[in-house]
């Protein structure tokens, strides 16, 4: 017996990392999932690695921060499953351009550099006022509006139903808030209070509603940072490691699953103690 057997989950920003991850693992324990990326050769690409057994999936590509590319998703999910029990909100974006990328990993490395030397760093982040309205669009646009969108279509199924659970990927930088992630951590800090606020209206429905914070995970998009960078991630956290995306995925089942039946309105934060 599966945790999620009989069970239809829809994961966003499945096709790598993370999502990935939490859509294998949804699988295998016996849910039907949709796996969506913004490509279909992305979303297929997780799809046909389910292992041997698991319930039929299926695979959608659209962009979260297109509200008419949500609905159809939702819409062709509805059609061929029936019913939806769990969302993974989970697609997310990195740094919106190379300029901004590389602007961190040099300050970082300069940092590093001084402190290695036993020097005061010279260099400072200073990344907000050089973010372009159209970056900060982005992020809020895939992280925050992408969440709502997915979230209201989840709810007109999981209400009418009485019951579902709504599972939403922030970041430790929600929390602790990171100095070259301005706009990354303004949207997933709001993705935190969507958590709350849904929790609170949807739990007389029976839809639970929670969020998971990650600190420092190995993924396809933390190496994009430099390796300076990460070590300084590290070098902060009692448990001096990155995290695996099968270590979010633990946390993500659960949530979507009756383990975490009387859990609503909550940040579960696998970060290795960074952040507390």
């Amino acid at each position: 017996m599966g945790k999620l057997d009989g069970k239809v989950a829809l994961v966003t920003g499945a096709g790598s990392g993370i999502g990935q991850a939490i859509a294998w693992r949804f699988a295998a324990e016996g849910a039907r999932v949709i796996v969506n990326d913004v490509t279909i050769e992305r979303a297929r690409s997780t799809l046909d690695r389910f292992a041997a057994g698991a319930p039929s999936g299926h695979a959608f590509a659209a962009d979260v921060s297109d509200a008419n590319q949500v609905r159809a998703m939702f819409a062709d999910g509805i059609a061929r499953f029936g019913r939806l029990d769990v969302l993974v909100n989970n697609a997310g974006i990195g740094h919106s351009n190379q300029a901004e990328l590389d602007g961190v990993n040099r300050t970082a490395e300069a940092i590093l550099a001084d402190m290695a030397a036993g020097r005061p760093p010279a260099a400072r982040f200073d990344f907000t006022r050089d973010v372009t309205d159209e970056s900060w669009q982005r992020q809020i646009g895939v992280h925050l509006s992408g969440c709502f969108y997915c979230t209201r279509e989840a709810l007109r199924v999981m209400i009418p139903q009485g019951s579902g659970s709504i599972v939403n990927m922030a970041s430790a930088a929600a929390i602790s808030g990171q100095p070259v992630f301005t706009h990354y951590s303004a949207a997933k800090a709001g993705m935190v209070g969507l958590t709350r606020a849904v929790a609170a209206e949807g739990g007389p429905y029976g839809v639970r509603v929670n969020a998971i914070a990650p600190g420092a995970i190995d993924t396809p998009l933390g190496a994009n940072l430099s390796r300076a960078f990460i070590a300084a991630l590290i070098a902060r956290a009692p448990i001096p490691r990155l995290g695996s995306p099968d270590e979010v995925a633990s946390v993500a089942l659960f949530l979507a699953s009756d383990d975490g039946s009387y859990v609503t309105g909550q940040v579960l934060s696998p970060n290795g103690g960074v952040v507390m």
